[in-house]
């Protein structure tokens, strides 16, 4: 009863005038928590009844799954990135799969791998048309995607949104910005979705070449500095908006209204709690609660930021997750693709003249993301030699970072440093982020 309401209200929001739209998401908050509370009892008796991995977690910490009724009941109980990788996709499977997904933005090579259903696939399909129905996005449309195909979740859910939406769509991958300009041109598009670095070097090409008249620009996949975001947007005189969602998750977590002050969040099909929160800020924590093939009981994002119960001037009355202000790991999503310490190590392992310390600094200098990789060398004159070791191992071993290199989305640069000026403290932090992501209409 409550997944029909809950697919009603999606269906009918999707096909009414946006105003209307957002009357009925917004009309009853005590409805909501109600078809929240009943969704998160059944996923959290389905994962106790059919997954290997819940069941014997519940069991080691007496958690009894019939006694849930909020995400409290579990008391410390949390699913992590680092459970997926030990215990395998498998241990958390509670029905049969029919397509699945990878991720690689972790601390480690070894992928998350991550199962659905197309009747999943379909129900997130439908949510993300909710969203981009909002932003204006109507059937007399025609988007043109460059979401990267490989193993990632975006085109899917793209493709299955915009066939709830029913305008033309053509799929792209990510191919070099400058291809994609003069063959995309030719579908007349009036929307174009791609990674937030691919998207400002489109602007670079389409600055020289003329740009389209576009309704907007959606980005995903990575976060997006103010000034990059402002340069794409003056160039295609066109808003750009930015979705919020992991392959985890399956997408569609949340999305920017036009206000673009943090990401309107699904809480139809998610539970979001903050942990280890500091004055309201900290690690996104979700629960699903529409899947039955490899449901997530309270997921560790990685992602700090905040909830957002305030309402938005847009005027629709559903809260937000503010701008994601950092992670909690030191994986990094930039220009050269979800980069964690191990990535970088290994472009170092056999470069002749470094030394032992190194830290990665991420930067961005206005148009696109730059990597300094910063190595202590007793011999400041061996820096090309080992600069050229680098380049050698990205172009062998990471060929979709080594494409991202040659599509110019990042700049990657070694830094010599005298021997031990790297370590200030004990714990030297390996990667570090110092782009300024939040916006001024952030929160």
């Amino acid at each position: 009863m409550i997944g029909k309401l809950v697919e009603y209200t999606e269906r009918a929001s999707l096909h009414l005038h946006p105003d209307r739209a957002k009357r009925l998401l917004g009309a009853s908050r005590a409805l909501l928590r109600r078809m929240q509370a009943a969704r998160l009892r059944e996923t959290v008796r389905l994962v106790a009844a059919r997954s290997p991995f819940y069941r014997e977690q519940f069991k080691r910490l007496g958690i009894d799954a019939r006694a849930v009724r909020t995400p409290a009941d579990l008391g410390d109980f949390y699913t992590t990135g680092e459970d997926l990788r030990a215990w395998g996709a498998e241990a958390f499977l509670t029905g049969r799969a029919d397509t699945a997904f990878e991720t690689t933005g972790t601390t480690s090579p070894t992928p998350k791998r991550v199962f659905f259903s197309q009747r999943e696939l379909e129900s997130v399909g439908l949510a993300s048309a909710v969203g981009l129905r909002l932003l204006g996005l109507t059937r007399g449309d025609r988007v043109v995607s460059a979401f990267d195909s490989s193993f990632w979740v975006s085109p899917a859910t793209t493709r299955e949104a915009l066939r709830h939406i029913g305008c033309f769509h053509a799929e792209a991958g990510k191919i070099d910005p400058a291809e994609f300009y003069e063959r995309a041109r030719a579908y007349t598009p009036t929307s174009v979705f791609g990674e937030p670095s691919w998207l400002v070097r489109l602007a670079e090409v389409a600055e020289r070449r003329g740009a389209w008249s576009l309704k907007f620009m959606l980005a995903g996949g990575e976060n997006m500095t103010e000034q990059a975001r402002q340069r794409v947007e003056r160039i295609f005189r066109a808003p750009v908006f930015m979705s919020y969602g992991q392959t985890e998750s399956f997408g569609a977590l949340g999305v920017e209204c036009r206000e673009q002050a943090g990401y309107h969040r699904n809480d139809l099909n998610y539970y979001f709690e903050i942990a280890d929160g500091d004055e309201g800020c900290g690690e996104l924590v979700y629960t699903t609660l529409n899947r039955d093939v490899m449901p997530l009981v309270r997921y560790r994002s990685t992602d700090v930021t905040r909830l957002v119960e305030e309402p938005c001037a847009c005027g629709l009355r559903v809260s937000r997750i503010g701008k994601i202000r950092a992670r909690a790991d030191e994986m990094v999503v930039c220009g050269m693709g979800n980069v964690g310490p191990w990535v970088f190590a290994e472009l170092l392992r056999d470069a002749p003249g470094v030394g032992a310390e190194w830290q990665a600094i991420i930067l961005n200098d206005g148009c696109r993301d730059v990597i300094e990789l910063r190595v202590e060398m007793k011999d400041p004159s061996a820096r090309r030699g080992a600069e050229a070791a680098v380049l050698d191992s990205l172009r062998l071993n990471f060929t979709d970072f080594w494409k991202n290199r040659e599509m110019k989305l990042y700049d990657l640069r070694l830094v010599p440093c005298p021997p031990s000026t790297l370590r200030a403290k004990r714990k030297l932090k390996r990667v570090v982020d110092e782009r300024r992501m939040l916006l001024p209409r952030a929160v």
